[in-house]
């Protein structure tokens, strides 16, 4: 694992149509499983609508207390994609048209198709590199410990991938077990395994409750031998209370 790896980020999810219900975020979940993947805990997921004020406060406060923050939305031709030019301001500098963006463009629509649209995604944040894909011709951007990304999810995603190498290293691991138990039958008992495996992440998330109970215990680690461990005490205080309640 690289020591330069970020190993806890927040993402920034900007605009009004997640906030409204317009749209269903999707890059939420994309991120948190990719970071997951790659071992780099994702700590926050903060959702701002279209305003300078509300993206550069919410980007001072993530930046300082994450190793680094992802940003989703805003980076498109029209009026209401601000992230960019917040960034900046954030940053404390001008935002500058790219030349190397820009002669990219001008090589793909032609002159006459690079309209002020096109050449307003061609904006960077001054020192910030580009953040290429393979899924579209504007780029992201990357200054301090800040990575810009688009909000569509299909350009997000390449983008994304793009960025991860930057992130985690050693993967975690998860183990989900079925239960068909009420929380508050194991509540205790699970507490105490949690305290037994500090190391190991152990959540509980029903599906259904009232007669007919149902849902997972989750647990998660990136020591598989920890999680073997953990995973057989839980699944015999389960084994315990099932037999008991047959019992009763």
């Amino acid at each position: 694992m690289s020591p330069r790896t970020h190993q806890t980020a927040a993402l920034l999810i900007i605009g009004n149509e997640i906030l409204s219900g317009r749209t269903r975020d999707a890059n939420g979940w994309r991120a948190a499983t990719r970071l997951f993947e790659r071992g780099c805990r994702l700590g926050e997921i903060a959702v701002v609508p279209d305003e300078a004020e509300r993206i550069i406060a919410a980007l001072e406060r993530l930046r300082t207390g994450f190793d680094a923050v992802i940003t989703s939305g805003g980076i498109g031709p029209t009026h209401d994609d601000i992230t960019m030019e917040c960034v900046a301001r954030a940053f404390g500098v001008p935002l500058l048209e790219h030349a190397e963006t820009l002669a990219v463009m001008r090589e793909h629509y032609g002159e006459e198709g690079l309209n002020p649209g096109r050449r307003r995604m061609a904006r960077l944040p001054r020192g910030a590199r580009p953040i290429i894909c393979e899924r579209s011709i504007a780029p992201g951007a990357h200054i301090g410990n800040v990575y810009v990304l688009a909000g569509v999810p299909e350009i997000f995603a390449s983008q994304l991938e793009a960025i991860l190498p930057k992130f985690g290293g050693e993967g975690f691991l998860r183990r989900e077990i079925e239960v068909s138990l009420p929380e508050s039958a194991f509540a205790r008992p699970l507490g105490r395994l949690q305290s037994r495996f500090p190391d190991v992440e152990i959540g509980s998330y029903p599906s259904r409750c009232g007669d007919h109970p149902c849902g997972k215990i989750c647990l998660s680690s990136r020591d598989a031998a920890r999680l073997d461990a953990a995973e057989a005490e839980v699944r015999a205080m389960l084994t315990s209370l099932e037999s008991t309640q047959a019992n009763d």
